[in-house]
């Protein structure tokens, strides 16, 4: 029995086709990121190896090991169109990880992943995102692309989620969400309606679970991540990037409570001021409990701010260190080098 034909990319439009007699350019970025085996970052090529480079590119990261989790963090439903997005006062910011995309933050802020321009480029996901013969798509294997693609596709559905009228499209032009052609010039609206009607299509095949819920809350993936990867207890993405910026948003909500609570014993004071509750003996235990909470209360919260900034340094401090290792290392070998140039 012959084995089944491995599964075929499904988009065919061509919305950034060139003119006849046009040159073919390098779709791909210029460098990649990502961490070798003994997690150094390093910047790497992606015309030199470009199955690793996808890999790269449409890798969820920590989301996959959250997917049965992400009820939590945003509701099964297509992604909100962009003038929604705008409408309700949100930023669009662009970032360049596909984990990181349509991701919401409390302070009003949406991450959006550009499409990248080898995505809309049919040629090359037919080479690269369709899954080579015989391959064991139902085991993992290096040579199965079945994620990859799913991903890819997935993120293209969002698209076509997010730019569904006019406005959105100028918006995402305006923004540089969409790849331009050769000659710099933006795709065509009825190209890309064309497009987003293939996409619709072909989304209810076989979609990723990861995009069946389009926006996710970060504050919420920060939680997930931080009770699916005990006992590090990190969060997804970490919005605070110095001690100062830790306190500061800490002693902002422990302010607002102290406010409260002084506003409360004023009223207890002032009840305890009358005829009818001064002899009152719950109202004075309450008062009494309440008064010994509005001491202790303060110093607990400051105190677990305080072990918090600790609990973060200490699981710092060996990257410090060995990245003060790698400086004076660099520097002992530049020293070594200068001194053998002069000799």
């Amino acid at each position: 029995m012959a084995p089944p034909d491995p599964p075929l990319w499904p988009v065919t439009s061509e919305v950034l086709r060139q003119e006849k007699g046009a040159g073919t350019t390098d779709i791909l970025p210029a460098t990649y990121h990502y961490h070798d085996a003994a997690g150094r970052r390093v910047v790497g090529d992606p015309a030199e190896d470009t199955p690793a480079f996808l890999r790269r590119e449409l890798s969820l990261g920590s989301l996959v090991d959250m997917l049965r989790h992400l009820w939590f963090a945003g509701a099964k439903r297509p992604a909100m169109p962009l003038h929604f997005h705008i409408a309700m006062g949100r930023e669009i910011v662009v970032v360049d990880r596909m984990d990181l995309h349509l991701l919401w933050t409390n302070e009003g802020r949406l991450f959006v992943k550009p499409v990248p321009h080898f995505l809309l480029d049919p040629a090359f996901c037919r080479i690269n995102l369709q899954c080579p013969k015989a391959c064991p798509c139902d085991t993992p294997a290096d040579t199965c692309r079945t994620t990859p693609r799913k991903v890819a596709l997935g993120f293209l559905y969002t698209y076509a989620c997010l730019l569904s009228s006019e406005s959105d499209f100028h918006v995402a032009n305006e923004k540089r969400l969409l790849p331009r052609k050769e000659d710099d010039k933006p795709i065509e609206w009825t190209d890309w309606k064309t497009l987003a009607r293939e996409l619709l299509r072909m989304h209810e095949r076989d979609p990723h679970p990861r995009f069946l819920r389009a926006e996710l809350r970060l504050s919420r993936i920060n939680t997930i991540h931080r009770f699916t990867r005990l006992p590090r207890f990190d969060p997804y993405l970490r919005s605070r990037h110095n001690y100062g910026s830790l306190f500061g948003d800490n002693l902002a909500w422990m302010t607002a409570a102290t406010v409260f609570v002084a506003l409360v014993l004023t009223a207890m004071q002032v009840g305890l001021a009358t005829e009818r509750l001064k002899d009152n003996a719950a109202f004075q235990q309450a008062s009494y409990g309440f008064t010994v909470f509005a001491i202790l209360g303060p110093l607990c919260a400051f105190g677990l701010v305080v072990l918090g900034a600790l609990f973060h340094l200490v699981k710092d401090l060996p990257l410090l260190l060995g990245r003060q290792r790698t400086c004076r290392e660099v520097d002992h070998t530049m020293s070594n080098t200068n001194l053998d140039d002069a000799a």
